[in-house]
């Protein structure tokens, strides 16, 4: 659902972003802007345990959230809502996720190779 210039469905869309991604199991990932949008992002296939397995999965949740929040806009309000449900969305999968590793590249990075190495 892309939403141009409507404040209300604008409002809409930050109110659903605890939402928007979410973990089903340890399989896959679901992003959701809303009660009717939803896109499931499978993991199964990767080793969380592996910094290539966690930069996988945070480049398909980070492409899941572009896709479910839709386009920016032009107007500034227009990209703040944006941002608000991509930032939202993504913090919301990682968390979900509960993968240390994940979590790390979503707060910079600079330790992975640290936590890989436990």
């Amino acid at each position: 659902m892309i939403t141009r210039k409507s404040t209300h469905r604008s409002a809409l869309r930050a109110a659903a972003l605890a939402s928007l991604v979410c973990v089903l199991g340890s399989t896959t990932a679901l992003a959701a802007a809303d009660a009717t949008q939803q896109l499931h992002v499978a993991y199964s296939d990767l080793n969380m345990n592996s910094v290539a397995g966690a930069t996988t999965l945070y480049n398909r949740i980070r492409g899941a959230a572009r896709f479910v929040c839709g386009d920016k806009g032009r107007r500034w309000e227009e990209q703040r809502h944006w941002n608000e449900c991509y930032r939202g969305a993504v913090a919301d999968a990682v968390a979900s996720v509960n993968s240390p590793l994940l979590t790390t590249l979503h707060h910079g990075g600079a330790n992975v190779s640290a936590i890989a190495a436990r």
